[in-house]
């Protein structure tokens, strides 16, 4: 019984609530009131100088262009001193296949993603960031290239192509 009541009362609050009346807004008693427009003008009134602003992006950085993109274009350029087919590729796509020690100036066999294979000797280049093979021993390939970080430091890593199990046989006996 009593839920139509509130129901009927909150209804009756609702539609009195949104009537057109307007209640001014309640004002501190020592703000004095608005004063009224005046509409006279001031004959003499001082010059201003206005200084328009302008900017030149000239020798600034663009802001809205990743600083990944620069280093991406900078490391294109270390890319293109390996003008071999396997300068194409990563190094860590690259397969050791084979390495032939025993010799005075060793040889290894990659196999690249596409299937072919290609020899490397010492000092060969290598990979997109432009590696040289800076050792080639028995069962592995050791690979320097230089790596550009993120805030622009570059930094000298080596990268070690091993053979699988299976293919590591030891003939030098």
């Amino acid at each position: 019984m009593t839920r139509p009541y509130l129901l009927a009362t909150a209804v009756l609050l609702a539609l009195l609530a949104c009537g057109e009346k307007k209640i001014a807004p309640a004002r501190a008693p020592s703000m004095p009131p608005p004063a009224a427009p005046t509409t006279a003008k001031v004959d003499a009134a001082p010059e201003q100088v206005v200084h328009e602003w302008s900017y030149t992006s000239v020798g600034k950085r663009d802001p809205f262009r990743s600083f990944l993109a620069e280093e991406e274009s900078a490391s294109r350029g270390v890319a293109s001193r390996c003008a071999t087919p396997l300068g194409r590729f990563e190094v860590d796509q690259l397969r050791l296949v084979a390495v032939v020690t025993g010799l005075d100036d060793p040889v290894a066999m990659v196999e690249a993603p596409n299937g072919v294979g290609y020899s490397l000797r010492r000092g060969a280049c290598i990979g997109r960031n432009g590696g040289v093979i800076a050792t080639v021993r028995s069962g592995e390939v050791v690979i320097s290239e230089w790596a550009i970080r993120a805030d622009g430091t570059r930094d000298k890593t080596q990268t070690v192509l091993r053979l699988p199990k299976e293919a590591s046989l030891n003939l030098e006996e």
